[in-house]
């Protein structure tokens, strides 16, 4: 799986409604610092490594605050940390954010529909 297979799972599944969104893609050592347009607003974060889906989360106001809480707070399962990305060049975030931050509600449905399809590594707690 590529980020490009991501980005085109999410496009076919939501037609017109993937105009409302904008989609972000940086490196995990460059996110903190990255002063792409929309990166401060709600939506859906996927962290990929090397062909690999690791998480898939969202929020409501800041999609990219909350990805690197995952770091900070090393998010992990029995079969991998987080916190191990901290410092991997090869990691990557693609974010699937709301140009409108009124449209929030669209990121449930995305998140949802992105956990089922990639499988991460880390599975959300939640579902929904």
């Amino acid at each position: 799986m590529t980020l490009n297979d991501i980005i085109e799972e999410f496009k076919n599944e939501f037609g017109i409604i993937s105009n409302k969104f904008v989609v972000i893609e940086e490196d995990l050592i460059n996110l903190s610092t990255s002063g792409k347009k929309y990166v401060y607003h709600p939506g859906v974060y996927v962290f990929f490594l090397e062909g690999v889906v690791v998480k898939v989360g969202r929020h409501l106001t800041n999609s990219r605050k909350r990805a690197l809480e995952h770091i900070k707070d090393n998010t992990k399962n029995n079969e991998f940390e987080m916190a191990s990305l901290k410092n991997n060049v090869k990691a990557k975030v693609l974010l699937f954010n709301l140009e409108n931050p009124e449209d929030y509600h669209w990121s449930a449905s995305v998140e949802m529909f992105l956990e089922k399809r990639l499988s991460p590594i880390i599975e959300s707690k939640r579902k929904g």
